[in-house]
């Protein structure tokens, strides 16, 4: 049996608003990857490809995570996609964070150091959102837009 995909319409639209918001910020076209390459998108700047990345829209600030959990956390499937990506291109991966307090990005171009723990989401009665995850340190995040009514 085939696991359930929760990316619903309403994800995949929010995700798209940050996607165009990137290419015109950026200069460049977010193409949409197939869902075997484990990440969202890729970056094409003149006919060529220049980067990788994720897109994750929450309704937190980037503060809350290290509240919650110490940092922000991402799965370690989707690190492993970004690293076998960014290894055999030689191009950077991108993980951005649409926030209630802004969107947020981090680059990377190599995965040492990281900070490994096992967490999830426990909302959805689903056993495969336990997982293995990388614990990313949120000062680490550059902040690239402010929400029109975040004050800080």
């Amino acid at each position: 049996m085939t696991r359930k995909l929760y990316e619903s319409d309403e994800n995949l639209g929010n995700e798209r608003a940050v996607a165009l918001f990137i290419e015109e910020l950026w200069i460049c076209d977010l193409i949409k990857l197939p869902i075997k390459y484990g990440l969202d998108y890729t970056f094409r700047r003149n006919k060529n490809l220049v980067g990788f990345c994720e897109i994750k829209c929450v309704n937190y600030e980037m503060s809350h995570f290290d509240l919650m959990s110490g940092g922000y956390f991402i799965s370690v499937k989707k690190i492993m996609s970004a690293r076998a990506l960014v290894e055999t291109t030689k191009l950077p991966f991108y993980l951005i964070v649409d926030t209630r307090d802004g969107i947020w990005y981090r680059e990377f171009t190599e995965f040492n150091n990281l900070k490994l723990i096992v967490n999830g989401r426990k909302d959805r009665d689903d056993w495969q959102d336990i997982e293995p995850m990388v614990l990313l340190e949120t000062a680490l995040f550059k902040r690239i837009a402010k929400k029109p009514n975040d004050q800080s």
